[in-house]
């Protein structure tokens, strides 16, 4: 079956992140895009369509997003990542403010689409990559890597991942998310977006996903991202909440306690830490209630909000903060930062719920059924 054409939705950004250490374009590769604009190796894949090298992204950054192949409806839009599954990702990135390009050098394990027999009457669609186009492919992959050198490789898809990784097992959706190091370098695993929903154990979680791991790269290309965690902790029906220093950016609200993250620690770790440093309380993380993007004039926040339990001392402040165990009634009503509403109607909503009162003004929408059709192309 054909694709359809996927809406951008809106231009990409002209955004400039922080450039390369040394400030150069990697010498190797412009005879490495020559060499794959040059191959016609694979009689599988004619007329070896493939993307020009405008539509790579960035040449001077730090990271690479290696994808399976170009899909149609991305090269009909003269841009990688523009087909069903791709803007998933993109959606997610732009909650960020940001797009693909802005942080990502992009390219594919196999150079060329591969396109599926078209049935009477319809237009050719994509398919899955041969071992042998990805086999063939492979070196042209791999120069790219060695000519820009990059931080992190993140491999969307189980054919990216086995280009990059070599023989190295990887099960997929198992292995979302997963980090390896590989000559030196970082390599993240991602479940294609285009699998993701046909995946039960993954689909719920996924976009989040994709989120956290955006703003964390984000953050350490040097754009204005910070990573907050923050605990909801319940006792006996009441949640505690603590009181922003007034003195401080959005003072005299309430929020629910934990802070900024630290370069190089995991958002689990940090909200530990923050709990400990500010309440004396140690506390177990559970399962991520919400991940909110929010935009500020001088900063992009990522909240990551996690369902905590506490796992031993007392609340103590360790600046004499203010803080309450509250009531899912008054909870509503405090004053909190916008950032915070829709988890709280959430919250609220649940605790009447379950106590027989009325449902949250702003219940949950259903999840949308179905998954974006087609072969893993990009």
């Amino acid at each position: 079956m054909g694709l359809s054409r996927v809406s951008l939705e809106r231009p990409l950004t002209a955004r400039r992140p922080a450039a390369r250490r040394d400030g150069l374009r990697p010498p190797g590769l412009a005879r490495a895009l020559r060499d794959v604009t040059a191959c016609r190796a694979c009689p599988t894949i004619t007329p070896w369509r493939k993307f020009s090298v405008g539509a790579l992204g960035r040449r001077d950054g730090h990271f690479v997003l290696v994808g399976e192949a170009p899909g149609i409806s991305s090269l009909e839009n003269t841009r990688q990542w523009t087909g069903a599954g791709g803007m998933i990702l993109r959606r997610e990135i732009r909650r960020l403010g940001l797009d693909l390009e802005d942080l990502f050098y992009l390219t594919n394990a196999v150079k060329c689409w591969p396109a599926a027999a078209p049935r009477p009457g319809q237009r050719a669609g994509n398919r899955s990559p041969l071992a042998s186009e990805a086999r063939r492919c492979r070196p042209y992959l791999l120069a790219e890597l060695d000519a820009l050198r990059p931080e992190v490789i993140v491999a969307v898809g189980a054919v990216a991942a086995r280009a990059i990784l070599g023989d190295r097992p990887v099960r997929l959706p198992d292995d979302h998310g997963r980090r390896f190091r590989e000559d030196g370098r970082e390599v993240i695993v991602l479940l294609h977006p285009a699998n993701a929903s046909r995946h039960p154990s993954a689909w719920p979680t996924y976009r989040a996903s994709l989120l956290a791991l955006f703003a964390e790269l984000a953050g350490r290309a040097g754009f204005s991202v910070v990573e907050v965690a923050a605990a909801v902790l319940a006792r006996r029906g009441r949640f505690l909440v603590t009181r922003r220093d007034p003195a401080k950016h959005l003072g005299g609200l309430w929020e629910f306690p934990g802070g900024k993250r630290e370069p190089g620690e995991s958002i689990e770790r940090c909200l530990a830490r923050e709990l400990d440093e500010e309440l004396g309380m140690r506390i177990a993380v559970g399962p991520r209630l919400a991940l909110v993007p929010w935009a500020y004039p001088d900063r992009r926040v990522l909240l990551h909000f996690f369902r905590c339990s506490a796992a031993g001392g007392r609340v103590s402040p360790r600046e004499g903060q203010p803080h309450r165990w509250v009531t899912p009634s008054e909870l509503a009503a405090l004053p909190m930062p916008p950032a915070d509403a829709t988890l709280v109607a959430s919250l609220t909503g649940r605790s009447r719920d379950r106590d027989g009162g009325a449902r949250s003004r702003r219940p949950s929408r259903p999840r949308r059924a179905g998954s974006p059709r087609g072969s893993r192309a990009t």
